[in-house]
């Protein structure tokens, strides 16, 4: 018998926005929220156009819910 891994399903929000997390060149990470790819783009340039931080895309991924709150606890971890 085969045992399939289990499926979790990606993390959208009621606008249909998907959560995008990332890695910046360099060190760092940080996440928006976005329709697809394209809209990711044009948020990433709205809201970080005016810095020198570049996205490393090797780590763009969509997060699933736990997949976001390992990501938020190691955030929470590295403020306080």
């Amino acid at each position: 018998m085969k045992h399939r891994a289990k499926y979790e399903k990606l993390l959208k929000n009621s606008n249909g926005k998907y959560r995008y997390q990332f890695n910046w060149i360099g060190g760092g990470f940080n996440d928006i929220w976005a329709k697809n790819l394209k809209e990711f783009k044009v948020e990433l340039k709205r809201q970080f156009g005016n810095s020198n931080l570049e996205v490393d895309y090797n780590t763009l991924h969509k997060a699933t819910e736990s997949g976001a709150r390992s990501w938020d606890d190691a955030g929470n971890m590295m403020c306080w």
